[in-house]
């Protein structure tokens, strides 16, 4: 069985673990890659959920069922991430590549416009559409710390930045395996990795290895770090204010990229935002507290 089949088959698997039947579909773009990966489920109004650093749409799949009964959900892979197209980062102006992506999307599967939530870089992701599209967002959440608004990064992403040095890093001592999954999830992406299934962890496995992962990895962290941590150009801190959407945030207090102090600090530059805080949840909150993590959700595009 191929690497994709694994892949599927390992998501087939969570899939009927959590009750749900997603739809797995394809639309051709005219954005930074042509083909475009997205699970479609629920009912109500549309939600384009957008994931997070160097994962994929799966990540999603523990919360999917409740959230489907209340949005129509386009939940999609990003470019060189899951079962999209593979991209090369080296040369592309990265801040457009993500308005375009999210573009050349929602205009493939025919909206003008819908609610978003990212995670990490898909919070970047969407806040750069927000800022450059405001009339195709309803609402923005970002749940868990937003890529580009924090300068610093943990020194581990920061080390896998470098050019060069990354891609033997990932060919020898970070080379994809379920242990170096799960010890990831474990430093910075969830509080109690208890939390995180052996079958998610296999399933993470065989994402790192489909055709073009490491390349899309390797050139996206050299594009957007630097052995300091966040590239200041790409710095979206210091331009909050001009979000004029609603914006909501949900923020475990043991994120491992920044503490809910300092992101309500730099929020209260948006005219209309909402925040809250999930006690004992890490950067990917809904692992460690699902139920509250929903109900926060709908709460905040709800309302």
């Amino acid at each position: 069985m191929d690497v994709v089949a694994r892949y599927q088959e390992t998501r087939a698997r969570l899939f009927k673990k959590a009750g749900i039947e997603p739809q797995s579909k394809f639309v051709t773009t005219n954005g930074p890659v042509k083909k475009v990966h997205y699970l479609q489920i629920g009912n109500g109004d549309p939600l384009i959920i957008v994931h997070g650093g160097l994962s994929h749409s799966s990540e999603w799949i523990n919360i999917l069922k409740s959230l489907a009964d209340h949005f129509n959900l386009y939940v999609v892979d990003r470019p060189g991430h899951g079962l999209t197209d593979p991209i090369d980062y080296r040369g592309v102006d990265y801040r457009n590549s993500a308005v375009e992506f999210l573009e050349s999307f929602i205009d493939a599967i025919g909206l003008t416009k819908a609610k978003f939530m990212g995670n990490s870089m898909g919070g970047y992701f969407t806040m750069c559409f927000a800022l450059e599209k405001p009339e195709r967002v309803e609402k923005l959440l970002l749940i868990g710390a937003p890529a580009g608004i924090n300068l610093w990064i943990p020194p581990m992403l920061r080390v896998l930045g470098i050019r060069g040095i990354n891609r033997c890093l990932m060919k020898t001592i970070a080379k994809p395996k379920i242990s170096g999954v799960k010890n990831i999830h474990k430093q910075i992406l969830v509080f109690d990795i208890d939390k995180v299934s052996e079958d998610y962890l296999e399933h993470c496995y065989y994402n790192q290895l489909l055709p073009g992962s490491l390349i899309a990895f390797s050139t996206l962290l050299e594009k957007v770090l630097t052995i300091s941590g966040w590239r200041k150009e790409l710095y979206l801190g210091d331009q909050l204010d001009k979000l004029k959407v609603p914006v909501g945030f949900i923020w475990g207090n043991k994120d491992a990229f920044e503490s809910p102090d300092t992101g309500i600090h730099k929020a209260r530059a948006i005219e209309n935002f909402s925040f809250e805080v999930i006690e004992n949840a890490g950067h990917c909150p809904w692992f460690d507290q699902p139920e509250q993590c929903i109900s926060s959700i709908i709460k905040m595009l709800n309302n």
